[in-house]
């Protein structure tokens, strides 16, 4: 796909849309709003971002830094996977009547990245690991394993009138 010509104003506009993706910021960067109202602003912003060679170029460019990229999607899944597989047994032990942890020297690669924070505080060290809830819902995103789901839903016109608050006569 070839970069396409673009007026000042479209370049401008496209730059600030692939900064903030907000068409309207884009719109109010690369265009004089100051006698526009906010919803002609709003509206015309969108009318901008879906005329065709600036839509196309948006797409160029997004295409271009996702090949570009030097993170792939299989990183950034592996580092969610070490944070996914530790566990606490990797850091600390107790032999029944104190706890201490391992020596950090001996650590794997992966189980130090698993690692958010470690700061002394008034009760000895801390050690705070990436949650894991977090992380598992951010592989399901990337997975695609919570795409939407369509259900059908039929009601009756009693259940529709009780939604609505209409009196069933």
């Amino acid at each position: 796909m070839k970069k396409l010509d673009l007026t000042p104003k479209q370049e401008n506009f496209v730059v600030k849309y692939l900064e903030t993706s907000n068409a309207t910021v884009a719109y109010r960067y690369a265009y004089d709003c100051s006698k526009m109202k906010p919803n002609t602003v709003r509206r015309t912003a969108i009318e901008t971002l879906k005329h065709p060679k600036i839509n196309a170029e948006i797409e160029r460019r997004m295409k271009r830094t996702a090949l570009t990229s030097e993170i792939t999607k299989r990183q950034v899944l592996d580092e969610l996977k070490n944070i996914l597989d530790a566990k606490i047994s990797d850091y600390v032990e107790f032999d029944g009547k104190k706890l201490k942890f391992k020596d950090f020297v001996k650590l794997t690669e992966k189980q130090l990245k698993a690692i958010e924070s470690i700061k002394e505080t008034k009760h000895g060290i801390e050690l705070k690991l990436h949650g894991k809830s977090w992380t598992i819902e951010r592989i399901c995103k990337m997975l695609g394993f919570d795409a939407p789901v369509k259900q059908e839903m039929k009601l009756d016109e009693d259940s529709v009138k009780l939604i609505v608050g209409m009196k069933v006569e």
